[in-house]
């Protein structure tokens, strides 16, 4: 009898040691994740104009979501901006992350460099971008124009221009934030893999395809699921290049939504177009998911 008070007495510490671990990071969640979420779903049923009270309206934030054609078309270019940035930010850092898996020298030096973007703030780098597309005071129509194109595009002004350059200020940051990822994936593989290879006579791109990609498929699938969750919540970049501009053709969802909620006060509404953003990232999170599980 004594025994087995003592036994659970250690069970007890233990399951109280345990709790004790993981309570900080259970407040935290509760704390930022699960009680604004749940507060998000509360306001959307509300119109909510601070600082008048809250009026409770139903499901009328949904039916005017799914009828705001701006809305609509702010997602499709979050969509548009998610598979540019995404598609080449990927590839590139994969790219370097391979070149980089090699012994040569200055390989220090170009870890270092490669990283700086990811460590300088979204502002900054738009800044950086803008000063280098700026229609009238960029550096690069400033070389176009010593090359003699009199009238170089207004890169920032005209579409499909401005959406290019946001892809691209999205995918320079996504090249630097994912290589260091691939790189720690890339040097896991098992060197007798790529031994095995060559003996059997593999070329570069065989050992790539088939020892390099299947043995980081799932930190692939993980840097894309984390890429599309990143440009869904673009709006740094976006608010310093263009404002959404020119004629909405860069008006990603979260500005539109910031637009709501914080410039016309509608913040019942904002809140309910947020929500409207979950499917799409569930769904695109499971089908990256099953498609991992396939290749492994």
């Amino acid at each position: 009898m004594e025994s087995r008070r003592k036994q659970r007495n250690v069970i007890y510490k233990d399951h109280l040691t345990s709790f004790l671990f993981v309570m900080p990071a259970m407040t935290f969640l509760i704390t930022f994740a699960l009680i604004p979420i749940i507060y998000l779903v509360y306001l959307s049923f509300f119109k909510y104009q601070i600082p008048n009270p809250a009026e409770f309206v139903g499901f009328k934030n949904y039916i005017r979501a799914f009828s705001d054609g701006l809305f609509w078309k702010s997602l499709l270019n979050t969509l548009v901006y998610t598979v540019g940035s995404s598609t080449i930010g990927l590839s590139g850092a994969l790219a370097m992350a391979v070149f980089l898996n090699r012994q040569f020298k200055g390989k220090r030096f170009y870890k270092v460099m490669y990283f700086l973007p990811t460590v300088t703030s979204e502002v900054i780098t738009a800044m950086i971008f803008l000063w280098i597309f700026d229609g009238q005071l960029g550096i690069l129509n400033y070389f176009l124009r010593v090359m003699g194109n009199t009238d170089p595009p207004q890169w920032l002004l005209t579409t499909p221009w401005a959406m290019g350059v946001v892809m691209l200020v999205g995918a320079w940051r996504g090249i630097s934030y994912n290589t260091p990822i691939y790189l720690a994936a890339l040097e896991g593989i098992p060197k007798s893999l790529y031994e095995a290879a060559d003996i059997d006579g593999a070329n570069g791109w065989q050992k790539f395809w088939n020892v390099s990609l299947p043995g980081i498929i799932h930190t692939l699938v993980y840097t894309i699921v984390m890429a599309v969750i990143g440009s869904f919540q673009v709006v740094a970049i976006v608010d310093v290049l263009t404002n959404g501009g020119p004629l909405d053709s860069t008006l990603v969802s979260i500005k539109y939504i910031w637009r709501q909620a914080f410039e016309y006060n509608n913040v019942g509404y904002g809140a309910t177009l947020s929500l409207l953003i979950v499917p799409f990232l569930l769904v695109f999170t499971i089908m990256q998911l099953k498609i991992s599980k396939r290749r492994a």
